[in-house]
């Protein structure tokens, strides 16, 4: 993420840690990738907001889940969704 103080670096890396090891999250992510056939790469980053966490890939949110006990773990798309984690047919000519 561009910008960020050694600081902000520190909390992310924490926060990143504790939600990828975080199996209710986790679960909501592969659900929802698995139904809407997303493909998430290995170098996203995953950071806290108020209520929920926000999926970045390349600086951008491209996934929000919200947290209990605001929400029960629903995952939405963002509009940089389709550029990241679509799955990408190829097409011959």
């Amino acid at each position: 993420m561009k910008n960020l103080t050694d600081k902000d670096r520190a909390l992310l890396a924490s926060s990143h840690k504790a939600i990828a090891n975080d199996k209710n999250v986790q679960e909501a992510i592969k659900s929802y990738a698995d139904t809407h056939g997303l493909v998430l790469p290995n170098d996203v980053v995953f950071g806290y907001i108020i209520d929920g966490v926000h999926v970045y890939v390349d600086d951008h949110v491209v996934l929000r889940i919200g947290l209990p006990p605001v929400s029960n773990y629903p995952v939405r798309e963002t509009e940089h969704t389709d550029k990241y984690l679509r799955a990408r047919k190829s097409s011959a000519a």
